[in-house]
């Protein structure tokens, strides 16, 4: 029987293996598992079909190259459906409602990350929109100055919870409102 010889394959597949199974448990760094896994995988095979030659590095860098593919994929799958839940929160359309309440005439300002909106109103106003829950809002209502008992309220409502409220009164009144859709949902 000939002597058993070292094997350069199962050496190089287990080095493969274990540089590729460090880099699987990092998310973004886990695509060079994709690279090195593989390679670990062939030339384990190669390492363990070698005649006459130590097989215990070979098997080892074998069932490491597939471990870090494995690995690696997971981390893949578990940062794409987060990335993919998060796209669908961020652009996930909600309605607005902006409402504005006044004892006599009065400016309204209103706008989010789609546009701006200003108008003169002499009574109560609602305005509905469909934004994305990434939007910033911001509602401002300014009264008449030629009247020293003006009021003037406005409230955002989120798919009818409110967000921002607040008043004013006196000479030139004026209220602002602001927010976004982010935490609404505990409300």
């Amino acid at each position: 029987m000939p002597p058993v010889r070292g094997n350069a394959f199962g050496i190089t597949a287990l080095v493969l293996g274990i540089v590729a199974v460090v880099f699987s448990f990092i998310p973004v760094m886990g695509m060079v598992a994709f690279v090195l896994g593989p390679l670990a995988v062939l030339f384990g095979i190669v390492g363990v079909t070698r005649k006459f030659s130590k097989k215990g590095a070979a098997v080892a860098g074998l069932v490491l190259g597939i471990l870090s593919i494995v690995i690696a994929a997971i981390w893949l799958a578990v940062v794409g459906a987060a990335v993919s839940s998060a796209d669908q929160t961020l652009n996930s359309e909600h309605t607005v409602e902006y409402v504005v309440t006044t004892k006599g005439k009065a400016a309204v300002n209103y706008w989010s990350d789609s546009g701006t909106s200003t108008e003169d109103i002499a009574a109560n106003w609602k305005k509905a929109v469909t934004v994305k829950n990434s939007d910033l809002l911001s509602l401002v209502v300014t009264g008449d100055f030629a009247n020293a008992s003006a009021a003037v309220s406005c409230e955002i409502l989120f798919d009818g919870k409110s967000i921002a409220k607040n008043t004013g009164s006196g000479q030139g009144a004026m209220a602002s409102c602001s927010g976004s859709g982010f935490g609404s949902e505990s409300k």
